[in-house]
């Protein structure tokens, strides 16, 4: 677990929890819209739209973004409908992700280097 929250602080010192859930759940299931994201997490759509300019290219005080996903409208349909999908950074966070929750991260190395052999069970 240490090495999922590692990834994140290695893109910014301090990164709220909350949008770290955001992330993970845009990862899960690209292509929603923010109304859909919002109803997912639970937040209103002010809130998601707060996470969602950190994590994408401009944050709420015109500073810059993560540029973790973007949004993307239809050609046809409801133009004012915008969804929300990965960028190559936030692909590549998410490949990261999925290695670290696997064990691959340096904690979960480094506890493995420390932990004695175990013998074997014999009936």
């Amino acid at each position: 677990m240490l090495d999922v929250a590692n990834v994140f602080c290695r893109l910014r010192d301090r990164m709220p929890i909350s949008y770290m859930g955001t992330f993970l759940r845009i990862a899960a299931s690209q292509g929603l819209t923010v109304a859909q994201l919002a109803a997912r997490r639970g937040v209103s759509g002010a809130v998601m739209s707060r996470h969602l300019g950190e994590l994408g290219g401009r944050n709420r005080r015109g500073g810059a973004g993560l540029g973790l996903i973007a949004m993307v409208q239809k050609i046809h349909g409801d133009r004012r409908e915008r969804y929300v999908v990965l960028t190559d950074k936030g692909v590549a966070v998410a490949h990261q992700l999925l290695i670290a929750a696997r064990g691959g991260g340096p904690w979960a190395q480094q506890l493995r280097k420390r932990r004695p052999p175990q013998k074997p069970v014999t009936p």
